[in-house]
Formats: C-alpha cells, structure tokens, sequence
C-alpha cells in the first residue's frame, strides 16, 4: 500500500516538473485547462475518479504539494 502512495505521488511530481512553468506563481495561478489535463492523464494510470468531489480536492491537494515543492526546488536552483 505504502509503495502504491509513493508510485502515485511520483507520479503526480513527474506531471507537475513536466508540465508546469515555473513563470506559474502559485498552484491558483496553473490554468484551470493544465490541471484538468495532468488529472486525465494520471487517471489513466490510477483509478482516479475524476466525478468523485473528495477524491478530486484530495488529488488537487497532492498536486499542489507537488507544485510547492518543485517550486521551492526551481527557486533554490536559481540561488546556487
């Protein structure tokens, strides 16, 4: 279970380095479109049910996570 969570949450960070810009100033600001898209995209990998309203804050939630965390990467990247 915990090695699913893990591949799942890989997953998610791949989508995130992937397809965001870092020009993106907070998760808010990552087109409505892109989000819709990276969720389709891990569905089909995942039994994500994408009609599913607490499953789909859930999952909005673990990418947002993503986001600061590959934000806060690019950003300490640029300092070094």
């Amino acid at each position: 279970m915990v090695e699913a969570y893990t591949e799942f949450r890989y997953d998610i960070g791949n989508l995130v380095r992937r397809d965001c810009s870092a020009e993106f100033e907070s998760w808010k600001k990552v087109l409505e479109e892109l989000k819709k898209s990276m969720l389709g995209e891990l569905s089909v990998h995942w039994d994500v049910d994408e009609t599913h309203k607490k499953q789909r804050i859930y999952v909005d939630g673990l990418f947002k996570q993503s986001f600061l965390q590959w934000k806060f990467d690019v950003l300490q990247a640029k300092e070094d």
